[in-house]
């Protein structure tokens, strides 16, 4: 499997500052984003300008001053990844005094920058630098923000809004720094597991030579001296026994051998998970004189790779805990395929000497199962087993976890909410323009109620995406179809609040669980939209208005949610997959390198070593069928064959070496 991806030390580790991001120049990569945003601003500001509403520019002096200070900011933006903090301080004290002084304090041209300042300061620096940089730019902007606003109301809801976006920005920026570590980190360990395939190859080649010269070695050097010294002596009956000798000796090693093979073949129909890594695991335990027994219960079904891996190593430590302090145990490996989850259990009794006592470990080994399994959200007993043995069960959830580890996706979660209620609540109720003038408190606070029954469920969105996308394209339905047929300002609140909508479609694309179709939800989403788009058009046309506005409705919704499904496709495209990729490339890596030196010995064997064993045999029996056969030539026959047999089988000991050096010793010392 062949992983591609850039991946850079420029992630750094969370908490300390970016390798890429803290010194050097900016590289020609940094000069897309300050030339894409250069259009949009003066789009904007020309927009403005068409209307008395907004402090634009009217004249030509103006314009030009707005020309050049857009792209100073825009130039500064440049350096936002070699010197963010100073970018960030740059954009909204020279950004808001530059529009104060050509009174153009309702042009975005400061705020588009600052969104990009922010995001970077946050992508490339720690927590704590990223939010002091915000809460800074936010106190500044703020400020600014006060000089112009009209009236306390209007300030408030600016306020408000710029607060929630600057956090998220911040917080998507965290998040982005730390996806970028875990490549780094990723990326490491696939170097270590590169090292860990080559290691795994070796041991395996030196095993399997041991195999061999044990299962095949003694028994044809004893046959070749044996029938060799006979066959000189004239002694018929001599002969008959050591014809027989050699011949029970020769159906004992072909038996040995095939036993040898049919264990070392891959099996190309396993496929892959843990019903194909174990077994070759277990086996190998075995071999090392340890009884393993291997059960796997429920219907066996694809895994996330982070959990083939920790149930991989929680078995490979037990197994090795087992031979280390409870030497000749039996030991029982049971895999449970359980709802929502994989359990994993090992159990090793107690060896039958008198006077055992378990031996003591560092504790290590346990520590680093535990870790593992809380990593996915799982849990991990070790402890003494009510027969007097040892006994590991984990248990690991194939989805989320159960509970929640709270970070900075959590505080995009929060942020959605209170968007969701903070904004629309703003709009209804504080002047100077509220749309929904001379509510009293208690049907206010009904309002309020009815919203944050809306947002909540979004904190959820990670974990049940598709439960609280029905909620809310169902709650929007529900309302628009009754408050929304009332007046306008009700179904405009909805609109405002567009983004609760937006948050669980991206979740759905971004968190919904493998194998569950992503791409309804844009079209599930859409619904709500023609609910409140068709209310209106009933409102204000009558009934037969209404086909039309749910049409459109639908259209418009479409057009607004698949984006947010695209992005979150890609997101999880670019990275989950890829994270996946590197996963099972680490948790398989090791077991390829196993299966190929076991391919290896497997063709050898069935090549050379078992064809000329088999002669052997069969002259041997051939000799002892006939009683008027030469045995002498018979048992000389023998001898070469089985020497012929000893030589092909420490040539195939020869090619298991794979050059002079340490790792050689081995195969080294058994072929000779």
């Amino acid at each position: 499997m062949t992983i591609r991806g850039n991946i850079t030390p420029g992630g750094g580790t969370p908490g300390g500052e970016a390798g890429s991001g803290a010194r050097g120049w900016p590289r020609l990569a940094d000069f897309g984003v300050p030339l894409l945003l250069v259009p949009p601003q003066l789009g904007l500001a020309a927009l403005m300008s068409l209307s008395d509403t907004f402090l634009v520019p009217r004249d030509r002096g103006g314009w030009i001053a707005l020309v050049v200070l857009v792209l100073v900011l825009d130039g500064v933006l440049v350096f936002r990844r070699v010197r963010p903090m100073a970018v960030i301080m740059t954009v909204v004290l020279g950004g808001n005094a530059g529009l104060l002084l050509i009174h153009a304090q309702e042009v975005p041209a400061t705020d588009l920058a600052l969104w990009v300042a922010v995001f970077s300061l946050a992508a490339h620096s720690g927590r704590w630098r990223a939010i002091a940089g915000c809460a800074a730019a936010f106190v500044v902007h703020e400020t600014a923000t006060a000089l112009r606003a009209d009236g306390v109301g209007d300030w408030t809801l600016d306020v408000s809004v710029d607060a929630l976006l600057l956090l998220a920005l911040t917080a998507l920026g965290q998040l982005r720094r730390q996806r970028r570590a875990r490549r780094a980190e990723l990326a490491e360990q696939l170097e270590a597991a590169e090292h860990e395939h080559h290691a795994a190859a070796a041991a395996e080649r030196e095993r399997l030579a041991r195999d061999l010269h044990d299962v095949a070695g003694h028994h044809l050097s004893a046959v070749i001296v044996h029938s060799g010294a006979v066959a000189s002596i004239p002694d018929p009956a001599l002969a008959v026994r050591a014809l027989e000798t050699a011949a029970d000796t020769g159906r004992d090693v072909l038996a040995a051998l095939v036993r040898l093979v049919d264990e070392v073949e891959p099996d190309e129909r396993t496929g892959e998970g843990l019903p194909a890594l174990l077994p070759p695991l277990c086996e190998g335990i075995r071999r090392l004189g340890t009884p393993v027994t291997l059960d796997v219960e429920g219907r066996a079904r694809r895994l996330p790779p982070p959990v083939v891996t920790a149930a991989y190593r929680v078995v490979q430590e037990s197994l090795t805990n087992a031979m280390r302090y409870a030497s000749g145990a039996a030991v029982d490996v049971t895999v449970r395929y359980v709802a929502g989850g994989v359990e994993v259990e090992v159990h090793n009794g107690v060896p039958q000497v008198e006077g055992y006592v378990p031996q003591l470990g560092t504790g290590r080994g346990i520590a680093g199962m535990r870790s593992r399994a809380t990593t996915l959200g799982g849990t991990l007993e070790a402890g003494p087993a009510d027969d007097g043995g040892w006994r590991v069960r984990a248990v690991l959830p194939t989805g989320a976890p159960d509970g929640r580890r709270h970070g900075w996706p959590d505080v995009v979660d929060g942020i959605l909410v209170a968007q969701s209620v903070l904004l629309p609540a703003l709009i209804a109720f504080v002047p100077p323009e509220p749309v929904l003038p001379g509510w009293g408190f208690w049907s206010g606070a009904l309002l309020l109620v009815a919203f944050l029954l809306r947002a909540v469920p979004l904190w959820w969105r990670r974990y049940t995406p598709y439960a609280v996308l029905a909620w809310t394209t169902g709650f929007d339905v529900l309302w628009s179809c009754t408050a929304g047929t009332t007046r306008a300002a009700m179904t405009g609140l909805l609109i405002v609040g567009g983004t609760t909508l937006i948050g669980a479609v991206y979740a759905v694309a971004a968190y919904a669980r493998r194998g569950v179709p992503t791409w309804p939800a844009p079209f599930v989403a859409a619904l709500a939209w023609a609910a409140t788009i068709g209310a209106g058009a009933a409102r204000l046309k009558g009934t037969p208005a209404l086909p039309a506005g749910l049409i459109t409705g639908y259209l418009l919704g479409l057009a607004f949610f698949l984006p947010a499904w695209i992005v979150g496709k890609a997101v999880v495209t670019r990275g989950h997959r890829w994270e996946n990729a590197a996963l099972e490339t680490m948790a398989a890596r090791a077991g390829v390198a196993v299966t190929a030196e076991r391919h290896r010995v497997t063709q050898g064997l069935r090549g050379t070593v078992l064809d000329r064993t088999a002669r052997f045999v069969r002259v041997a029996e051939d000799a002892l069928a006939d009683p008027r056969a030469d045995r002498s030539a018979a048992l000389v026959e023998v001898a070469e064959h089985a020497r012929a047999a000893l030589n092909d089988m420490r040539a195939l000991l020869d090619a298991l070496r794979p050059g002079p050096g340490p790792g050689t010793s081995a195969a080294e010392s058994v072929a000779g």
